[in-house]
């Protein structure tokens, strides 16, 4: 015959077991937009930064860009740093909406990022971030 304090160690290791099968079984339960937002977090981990994909659902060579200076606007040419045209996805970090534009120098037809775009078809050759 068991000791109470045999039988109390038992008790616990039984029902620390079965409160991780519960935490496994809600884990396991949990809605795809949780999964979403971890992968997103995964692909782009920086603050106030907009990250630029080559394919979608933020695959491919990541291009990473947000202004030196906090809340105020720069406009980055994407031709010269090789990113023109590559964009397919993205996701900006920052609380303010970046625009990618069709032209350099931040001209032309414009296309806002404002959180998370797992696909658009849009040439990109500059973008404006904060």
């Amino acid at each position: 015959m068991r000791s109470n304090s045999a039988t109390r160690k038992l008790s616990l290791r039984t029902l620390s077991f079965l409160s991780l099968a519960g935490l496994a079984l809600a884990a396991g339960a949990t809605p795809a937009v949780a999964d979403t937002a971890s992968a997103e977090a995964d692909a782009c981990p920086f603050t106030d930064t907009l990250c630029l994909f080559e394919g979608t659902d933020y695959t491919g060579e990541r291009f990473n860009v947000r202004s030196m200076v906090p809340g105020q606007a720069v406009c980055v040419d994407l031709v010269s740093h090789n990113y023109a045209g590559r964009a397919h996805s993205g996701i900006n970090t920052n609380s303010r909406t970046a625009v990618l534009y069709s032209g350099q120098d931040c001209t032309g037809t414009g296309y806002p990022i404002s959180g998370s775009v797992p696909s658009f078809n849009f040439a990109a050759q500059s973008v404006r971030v904060y």
